[in-house]
């Protein structure tokens, strides 16, 4: 009977994906979720994790979000440019991970690579992005 439940469940799931994003973008999310180690979700999922509590923001508004503060777009950002360093993801996978459009993904890392320290507000950020990737390895450390 719990087999049965599960199965039924994972079917209602994947017929909303396909409702909801299409049958082409639902097997590539699907493809990439497949590429990734058990260790390389684990990190991906620190980065998030980490990354949303310096932002004050839940995992929900920074994936399904449609406000742009500046809270939620810096998260986007720093996740994007933190998982292609750490984890040396692409950017597709990176956009299937975040829910984002790929040229958006390649927009938040451009922007995110050129933070000028001379300019107050970059500083901080390029600062709270440190600050996150070293959290980010002392949790990967315990973890371990």
């Amino acid at each position: 009977m719990e087999k049965r439940n599960s199965s039924t469940q994972l079917i209602e799931v994947l017929l909303k994906s396909i409702d909801k994003m299409g049958i082409k973008k639902t097997i590539q999310i699907l493809e990439v979720s497949q590429n990734f180690s058990d260790d390389n979700k684990s990190l991906i999922e620190t980065i998030i994790v980490v990354t949303c509590n310096h932002f004050n923001i839940s995992h929900s508004v920074l994936i399904n979000g449609r406000k742009n503060i500046p809270n939620r777009t810096n998260a986007i950002g720093i996740c994007a440019v933190l998982l292609l360093r750490i984890c040396k993801l692409s950017q597709r996978e990176i956009s299937a991970i975040l829910k984002k459009d790929a040229s958006l993904i390649n927009k938040y890392i451009k922007r995110f690579d050129n933070l000028d320290s001379n300019f107050k507000d970059d500083l901080e950020l390029k600062n709270k992005m440190n600050s996150i990737r070293t959290e980010v390895q002392t949790q990967i450390k315990i973890i371990k």
